[in-house]
């Protein structure tokens, strides 16, 4: 289940970081309910070792104007921000997409949403405009996809005593089958039944290593995704999964979002 949830400030403007995710992964889970959000945020769902939140969201859908120096602390002053970085983005309006394959949790997340209606980010009041529930896509056992949200999968070892990550790129041969077996712990997780006989495959279609490429620091971590037009075959009932939880890992942080796309799509838009 996947909803647009629209915010705006009484001050008609919205200033951020560029490094914004992990302050709508905040916004989001004061929208839940205290006990859906400690829940979530303590334990999610397990899987052996690892814990999955099974919820995505994407990237702001607006284009903010990027401002800097003088003008930057004038603005911020104006919307009453003491501290600032180096350079923001300015916003009218945001919005983005959330996604889970459980109702529950979208739906608890609209309830104190429209409940309460007034949230804080960084210190500035932005309220609920509107929150739209969006038609589920028809899913085929081949589909074109564009990432809303940087794709990344990685793997952890020690080194030196000290844990290290290895974000893969879509051009490496462990890149899909990573993401599929990711996507089959899900799917476990979802429906508690064997994943036997289900597959996934995922490969560039539309892809620039120079230009994709996304370096997003999430708090005190630096995590490598990828945007760009991907074909993913296999299971449609596994691909159904990674729509509503994304695919790839760091999901909850704001990674692995996607929606069906098309070459119309793509000579409608010019690119």
């Amino acid at each position: 289940m996947r909803v647009k949830i629209t915010y705006e400030s009484l001050k008609g403007e919205i200033l951020l970081p560029l490094h914004y995710n992990h302050l709508i992964q905040t916004l989001i889970y004061s929208s839940f309910s205290n006990k859906l959000a400690t829940e979530l945020h303590n334990k999610g769902f397990e899987y052996g070792k690892r814990k999955f939140k099974l919820f995505t969201f994407s990237r702001i859908l607006e284009k903010g104007k990027r401002l800097y120096g003088k003008r930057l602390k004038e603005k911020a002053l104006e919307l009453g921000l003491r501290k600032v970085d180096e350079e923001m983005l300015l916003f009218k309006t945001i919005s983005f997409f959330l996604s889970s394959p459980f109702e529950s949790i979208i739906g608890d997340f609209g309830d104190k949403s429209l409940r309460e209606r007034e949230f804080n980010i960084i210190g500035q009041r932005i309220f609920v405009s509107n929150i739209e529930v969006l038609t589920q896509p028809r899913i085929d056992d081949k589909v074109l996809v564009r990432m809303i949200s940087p794709l990344t999968i990685h793997s952890t070892f020690v080194k030196e005593d000290m844990k290290k990550s290895y974000y893969y790129n879509p051009h490496e041969k462990e890149f899909s089958s990573l993401i599929e077996k990711n996507a089959l712990k899900k799917f476990y997780l979802i429906y508690k039944r064997e994943t036997d006989g289900l597959n996934l495959k995922i490969k560039p279609f539309l892809f620039s290593m120079k230009l994709n490429e996304k370096r997003v620091r999430f708090k005190q971590t630096l995590i490598v995704g990828y945007t760009g037009i991907y074909e993913i075959s296999g299971s449609r009932e596994l691909i159904a999964v990674t729509y509503d939880t994304g695919l790839g890992d760091r999901n909850s942080e704001g990674f692995g979002m996607w929606e069906p796309w098309s070459p119309q799509e793509r000579r409608k838009h010019g690119s």
